[in-house]
Parts: structure tokens; C-alpha cells; sequence
């Protein structure tokens, strides 16, 4: 593709579908691309749990070599938004992940694979260096559920986050 002046960064950041010589792969997020209602549960730093209701948005990018997200959920008092990049790593077979939310901050850097029963396991590391653990589970064409777990002092893991996600469109 040869970029114009004119092109805005919009236009050469989105493609229209997965890398046609890596397509089946590129499938494990790809199947997520479209408009995701999610009802969120977040364990606040008080130990309260709070909901709410948002949206969350995926696309492809990057030549159809990325899956890019916004996850959007007003009621977390401005929490979001926040995007995650899904780089398919060729030479691995991995995912490479990076999630930020400049607002919060929040920065994580992850590193993703199938989970053996039809989802997908992302782990890392944290802005503050504790291992993560993000999971998307109970995926269909219509819906997914999505658990987001943070490092314990003991060195387990413990939930912080749960979204469930219906497909808009």
C-alpha cells in the first residue's frame, strides 16, 4: 500500500481483514472483531465492587497482522477508555500484547496463546512488575466472558476484573 499525504492515520492504521497468509491463526482474536456489549465488575483498590455498563470495539490493524481494541466504560468514574494491541508474532506462533489507559495510567505488556478449550490465556506483567493473567473464556460468535487477574503477595492469582460481552454487530 502506498500511503498519501492525504491518507489520515485512521485510514493507514485499519485494514480490512487478517493477513491473507496468516489468516487462520490470525482467527484465535479475530473472531472478536465487531461491537461487544459488556456489563464490567471492578474490584476498586477499597476492596469494593463496583459495575457497569460499556462497550468494547475490535478491529483489525496493521496490515491485518493486529487486532486493536478500545474498551469504553463511562461509569468507572473515567477509568476508560483504554486499547489493547494483538500482534500475531509469525516466528513464535504467540501473541504479543499491549494494553495502556492513559487516563488511569495503566500499562501492561502481555504475551497471549489458545487455552486448549476454545479461549484464550494472556499473561504478563503489570505497569508495577506483578504478574497478570487475562482470560477470555465461554467464547461464541455472540458472546465471551473475560477475567482479568492480578499477582497475590503469596504469588497466586487473584480476580480484579470480569467483563461478559454480548456481539452488537
Amino acid at each position: 500500500m502506498n500511503a498519501s499525504p492525504h491518507d489520515s492515520m485512521v485510514e493507514l492504521l485499519s485494514a480490512d481483514g487478517p493477513d491473507p497468509d496468516h489468516a487462520e491463526a490470525l482467527m484465535l482474536y479475530g473472531r472478536l472483531v465487531g461491537t461487544w456489549d459488556i456489563g464490567n465488575r471492578y474490584r476498586f483498590p477499597d476492596g469494593v465492587w463496583r459495575t457497569a455498563a460499556g462497550e468494547w470495539r475490535f478491529g483489525w490493524a496493521l496490515g491485518g497482522r493486529v487486532v486493536q481494541d478500545v474498551l469504553f466504560c463511562p461509569d468507572f468514574m473515567g477509568r476508560f477508555p483504554g486499547t489493547t494491541v494483538r500482534m500475531y508474532d509469525v516466528t513464535t506462533g504467540l501473541w504479543r500484547i499491549t494494553w495502556i489507559s492513559p487516563k488511569l495510567p495503566s500499562y501492561f505488556t502481555q504475551v497471549g496463546r489458545p487455552d486448549g478449550a476454545g479461549g484464550m490465556v494472556q499473561e504478563g506483567v503489570d505497569a508495577e512488575g506483578r504478574r497478570t493473567r487475562w482470560t477470555f473464556s465461554e467464547v461464541t460468535q455472540d458472546s465471551f466472558r473475560w477475567q482479568g487477574f492480578t499477582q497475590t503477595p503469596e504469588g497466586g492469582f487473584d480476580l480484579f476484573q470480569e467483563m461478559h460481552a454480548k456481539r452488537q454487530s
